[in-house]
C-alpha cells in the first residue's frame, strides 16, 4: 500500500507517495478518482500480445485517472511510477458534490470539458521520445487541460497555504500629499509558496473567485489587518488614520458579511472609524442591489469605503452617484504619465475636482517621484501611494524601517 501522509487539511487534500517502480493502478481496476501529479513522473502502460508496453510519460502537473470522475468504467492502462512520485487524489465523490453546487452551465461546461478528456487522442500528454508531433487540434486541448490542471493545483495549495500560514500580508503607506505625514496603510496579500517562492495577488486570486475560496482567504485578510492595525497605528499621527483592506466580488455578496466584519473588529478592540474597505467597479456590477443593501450596512458599522483603481473600469460614475463612497482611489495608470500625457493630466485632475464636488477624498496611486507629487498638489489631490512614499513591506519590515529612520513613536 502507498505511504499515505495527512496534510491537517480535509481528507480530500491527503497525499499519496509512491516509490520508483510501484504501480499507482492497473489495467482493469475499476476507477473512483483521478490523481493529480505534485512531484515526480508515472508511466502509462497499455496491454499488447507480448505484454506490457509503455506509450507515455506524464509529469508534475499533469491530471490522468480522468475518466473516473465521470463514471465508475474499468482502468483503460496501467500506471506505473517511474520515480518517488507524490499525488493529489482527486475522488470522484468529492467532483460530483462540487458539480452539484456549482451554476448549472458550469457544471455542464465542466462534463463537456471531462467528456473531451475521456475521448482524447494518444497525443494529447507528454509523448514518448520519437512519437509524433502533436497536432494544433491536439496542442489546443492541451492549452484548456493544462489550465484546468493549473487552476486544481492552485485551489488545493491555497487551501493548505492558509492552514500552514504561508499568506502574509504587505503593507503600503498612504500618505497626506502636502506634508507627506503618513495617513494609513493599504493591506496587500502575498502568497510564499514553498517551491514557487513568493505570488503575487494577479497569479493566484482570480482561482479563488472562481472557486469561492476568496471568501476565506479574504476573511483572513481582513482579520490580519485589523489585529496588525494595533502596531501600524504607531507609525501615524494623523488625526483620522486608517488601514484599508479590499474586498471581493464574492464577499459582497455575502450577507454574513457585515456581522463577520462587526465580530472581527470586535475581536481586536478596533474603531470601526479607522477601517476602510476597498471596492472594485466590477464588485459592484456583478450584483448591484446586493451590494448596496451591504454597503449601507457597512457604512452604519462605522467603516469607510473606497472606490479602487477608479478609470480602469467602464462604468465609474454611476457607481459615485449610487454608492456610498467616501474615498477616490484613481489608478496608477493615469497617475504615473501625467507629467508628459495631457489626457492623463486632464482625466485625474477631473477626477479630483469630481470626487472633491461630492465630498469624496482622494488617493493617487503609483506616485513614483516628487514631480507627480507636485503635480497632483496643484490639483489639490489629497493622499499619495507608491514608490515614493515607501514600497509595501510586511509589518516586522516596517518596523525596522520607522526604527532606523527615527519615525517610530517612543
Amino acid at each position: 500500500m502507498p505511504d499515505r501522509r495527512k496534510e491537517n487539511m480535509f481528507d480530500e487534500f491527503d497525499r499519496e507517495v509512491f516509490a520508483g517502480g510501484q504501480q499507482i493502478f492497473k489495467y482493469g481496476d475499476m476507477g473512483d478518482c483521478a490523481y493529480l501529479i505534485e512531484e515526480g513522473t508515472v508511466e502509462v502502460l497499455v496491454q499488447k500480445q507480448n505484454g506490457e508496453h509503455r506509450i507515455k510519460l506524464i509529469g508534475k502537473g499533469e491530471l490522468f485517472g480522468e475518466i473516473a470522475l465521470i463514471d465508475y468504467e474499468p482502468r483503460t492502462a496501467t500506471i506505473r511510477a517511474v520515480d518517488r512520485t507524490v499525488l493529489v487524489p482527486i475522488p470522484r465523490k468529492m467532483m460530483e458534490g462540487l458539480l452539484e453546487k456549482s451554476d448549472p452551465v458550469l457544471r455542464h461546461l465542466l462534463m463537456v470539458i471531462l467528456e473531451r478528456f475521456r475521448h482524447r487522442n494518444d497525443d494529447t500528454v507528454l509523448p514518448v521520445a520519437g512519437a509524433h508531433v502533436p497536432s494544433e487540434q491536439t496542442k489546443r486541448r492541451n492549452i484548456v487541460k493544462g489550465e484546468a490542471t493549473q487552476k486544481l493545483a492552485l485551489a488545493h495549495g491555497m487551501k493548505r497555504a492558509l492552514a500552514r500560514e504561508e499568506f502574509e500580508l504587505h503593507y503600503q503607506p498612504i500618505c497626506d500629499l502636502t506634508d507627506g505625514r503618513i495617513a494609513g496603510f493599504e493591506a496587500l496579500i502575498r502568497w510564499h509558496h514553498p517551491t514557487d517562492g513568493m505570488i503575487q495577488p494577479k497569479d493566484f486570486l482570480w482561482v479563488g473567485e472562481q472557486t469561492g475560496f476568496i471568501h476565506e482567504i479574504g476573511l483572513w485578510s481582513l482579520e490580519r489587518a485589523c489585529r496588525d492595525w494595533k502596531t501600524l497605528r504607531n507609525f501615524t499621527d494623523y488625526d483620522k488614520p486608517f488601514v484599508s483592506v479590499n474586498l471581493s466580488a464574492a464577499q459582497l455578496s455575502n450577507e454574513m458579511l457585515v456581522e463577520e466584519v462587526k465580530a472581527i473588529i470586535a475581536s481586536q478592540n478596533m474603531n470601526a472609524a479607522e477601517l476602510k474597505l476597498e471596492l472594485t467597479e466590477t464588485v459592484m456590477v456583478e450584483q448591484p442591489e446586493s451590494a448596496l443593501k451591504i454597503m449601507r450596512r457597512l457604512i452604519e458599522l462605522g467603516c469607510s469605503l473606497a472606490l479602487d483603481d477608479y478609470g480602469a473600469g467602464h462604468s465609474g460614475l454611476r457607481h459615485l452617484q449610487r454608492y456610498p463612497l467616501t474615498t477616490l482611489k484613481i489608478d496608477g495608470a493615469f497617475v504615473a504619465p501625467i507629467l508628459t500625457s495631457v489626457q492623463s493630466l486632464e482625466i485625474v485632475r477631473s477626477s479630483v475636482a469630481l470626487a472633491h464636488s461630492l465630498g469624496m477624498t482622494v488617493v493617487a496611486e503609483s506616485v513614483e517621484d516628487k514631480g507627480v507629487r507636485a503635480k497632483l498638489m496643484e490639483m489639490k489631490c489629497d493622499f499619495g501611494q507608491g514608490w515614493y512614499f515607501g514600497r509595501s513591506a510586511t509589518l516586522q519590515e516596517l518596523v525596522l524601517r520607522y526604527a532606523k529612520s527615527g519615525a517610530l513613536p517612543g
